[in-house]
């Protein structure tokens, strides 16, 4: 029944709330669905919502109920994506103070993080919710690969392995 009502109240609201950008005192360009006190703050344009890769099978399970791995596969030589290139959802509160490192490591990689904060903005919780599970925060999705809570080793392997695709 909650999932119901959390469902119910995702699909009731606007697809998307107000997002604004700004520039923070590093230079760094930062986009939030809050706009910060005393800022000169302007509303961004958001294009379309951002899906989630569906995940690709990797192994054929056999009769006899043994796993084979999945064939290599040709990787040709091409660059990796830039950091500023990488999407990163950071859902979080204000009194977190692991949303807060989570952010800081953020952005001192450079990628291009979203932050929503989830006590000001429901439709997000629902988001975040269905995303992450639970009811803890940070819940940090690099585009589609979900990570729950502040851990920069594993923040880090995520945008690694989309920089590579």
């Amino acid at each position: 029944m909650t999932v119901f009502t959390i469902l119910a109240i995702s699909l009731s609201s606007p697809a998307f709330s107000q997002m604004y950008k700004w520039k923070d005192k590093d230079g760094n360009i930062i986009f939030s669905d809050t706009a910060p006190s005393g800022s000169d703050a302007g509303k961004a344009k958001v294009l379309k919502q951002r899906e989630t890769p569906t995940p690709k099978t990797g192994a054929i399970k056999p009769e006899d109920g043994t796993l084979n791995p999945a064939s290599p596969t040709t990787v040709q030589s091409k660059e990796k994506r830039g950091y500023q290139d990488i999407e990163v959802i950071l859902y979080m509160t204000e009194w977190c103070p692991y949303c807060r490192k989570a952010r800081e490591y953020l952005k001192s990689l450079g990628v291009n993080v979203i932050e929503y904060n989830v006590e000001k903005d429901k439709s997000k919780e629902a988001e975040r919710l269905i995303k992450g599970g639970g009811t803890g925060v940070p819940v940090i999705d690099v585009e589609g690969i979900i990570l729950k809570g502040y851990n920069a080793d594993n923040i880090k392997n995520a945008i690694e392995k989309r920089r590579n695709i």
